[in-house]
């Protein structure tokens, strides 16, 4: 692909988006406000430049045609406007805000200046969940009633190596929060799954004394526009991580354990059917990156993942039906 793609931000996220577009033999600038830390990952994935500001990238480097957003998420309103304003194509971790202030200009400006715009939910590229969603499309057990999903790890154990109190998961003023770090791609993916979420309830609270100034438990019910009810559970207290998602339809249940990479399918009368899925950590990061890359060669400025999406789950996340308490 002609141009060049500015990766803004160096954290692990960042970091993992400038090797996949090396292994995909894009070229690349980093941005960080930690210019030690842009410096290094430019040195790691022979990108061309580093820069501290990444308006000042812009300035000097026409060639940029696309960005990675992957600034802490209380910053990705601002980024995005200055980038769709120069008609760079954008890719935006998720969410795609923490406030809806911004938003209504942001997307006037994509629509005015043309600009390809993908959020990045790489659930919709992991393998386990595009295995599930084969099963269901072949209608393995009928018409699905309702869904109960688990998925939760232990804060600290998140990046070792770090300090979890300095993670942007644990900070308030970084858009941090079980709700906006991980219900955001839960809230996504579910509705890919199951149908757009029309109604919604629960509870986000602060339940253990882990020192962060955010919620580390969400507790999500919901009914999709086809009718199906959703129980979805998330939090930054397990101390062994968890990811379970259990679908009941009319023939039958599915089981998934998105850790043993399992799916168990259990029929009336027949014996429970399992089966394992091929799982490659990086993967579905390569592939939504790919993904986003194809999007731009086609132009196409409206699809599944486009700016639209990044709304409406951030509708979900500033929902007032979903309470904030301190204990439950």
């Amino acid at each position: 692909m002609e141009g060049i793609f500015l990766i803004i931000g160096a954290g692990s996220i960042g970091r993992r988006h400038a090797q996949n577009a090396r292994f995909l033999g894009l070229r690349t600038i980093v941005c960080d406000v930690d210019i030690e830390r842009a410096k290094k990952l430019a040195e790691e994935t022979d990108s061309e430049k580093f820069y501290e500001d990444y308006k000042k990238a812009c300035e000097d480097n026409p060639e940029i045609t696309a960005a990675i957003i992957a600034t802490p998420s209380q910053f990705h309103i601002e980024n995005a406007q200055f980038l769709a304003e120069k008609g760079i194509h954008i890719f935006i971790e998720k969410p795609l805000a923490t406030a809806f202030e911004g938003i209504d200009d942001l997307i006037r400006t994509i629509e005015s200046k043309n600009v390809v715009v993908m959020m990045g939910q790489s659930y919709r590229f992991h393998e386990g969940y595009l295995s599930v969603k084969k099963l269901f499309e072949d209608g393995v057990i009928g018409e699905i009633y309702h869904v109960n999903l688990l998925s939760g790890q232990y804060l600290p154990d998140w990046h070792p190596t770090m300090d979890y109190r300095t993670e942007y998961a644990a900070q308030k003023k970084l858009g941090g929060g079980a709700l906006f770090t991980s219900m955001s791609h839960l809230f996504d993916s579910m509705g890919w799954l199951f149908g757009e979420i029309e109604e919604l309830s629960g509870w986000r609270a602060r339940l253990s004394d882990l020192e962060m100034d955010v919620d580390d438990s969400v507790f999500c019910l919901m009914k999709t526009d086809r009718n199906i009810v959703v129980m979805c559970q998330t939090d930054f207290l397990q101390r062994i991580s968890k990811s379970y998602m259990v679908v009941v339809g009319e023939k039958g249940t599915i089981e998934v354990d998105f850790i043993a990479h399992e799916i168990t399918v259990e029929l009336p009368g027949e014996q429970s059917l399992v089966q394992k899925y091929s799982f490659e950590p990086n993967k579905r990061y390569v592939e939504e990156l790919k993904h986003f890359v194809q999007l731009i060669k086609d132009g196409s400025v409206k699809h599944s993942l486009d700016i639209h999406a990044g709304e409406r789950v951030v509708k979900l996340l500033l929902s007032d039906k979903i309470k904030a308490v301190t204990k439950i």
